[in-house]
């Protein structure tokens, strides 16, 4: 059996990081969660309501169309990541890029494409690269 989701993430691409910090943390006043060089993920909601967005100057391979987002549904574990592949694999789910360390976001993770070919990332952070506020 699989585990739930801790929390969701939602990824979009961004032109100007320099831009986007103005206005979502001056204009909006969201709090940065996370600072990953290429990415900027904030925080909404409030303690025990909350999901976060993040906002990337980079797009991989992963992510074929740079118009769309990337779902991204964070574990707890790398074994959980593993089961989520395994069950993903069995019925059926295009898997974009399989599971692996991504050392410079401090995080492990898999690819896969949805049916309307949004990519979902499962991942899990390694202790010391969480965001704030998880």
């Amino acid at each position: 059996m699989v585990s739930n989701f801790q929390y969701p993430i939602t990824f979009l691409p961004c032109k100007n990081l320099e831009e986007n910090r103005h206005f979502y943390e001056i204009i909006l006043g969201l709090p940065v969660a996370l600072e990953q060089g290429p990415c900027i993920i904030y925080k909404i909601g409030t303690e025990n309501h909350f999901s976060y967005w993040g906002f990337c100057s980079h797009y991989d391979e992963y992510i074929q169309n740079q118009k769309k987002v990337c779902l991204t549904l964070v574990v707890e574990t790398i074994k959980e990541v593993d089961d989520w592949h395994t069950e993903l694999i069995k019925k059926g789910v295009k898997c974009i890029k399989e599971p692996a360390h991504t050392p410079q976001f401090k995080l492990y993770n898999g690819f896969y494409e949805d049916p309307m070919e949004y990519t979902i990332e499962i991942q899990a952070f390694y202790e010391d690269g969480k965001p704030k506020g998880v």
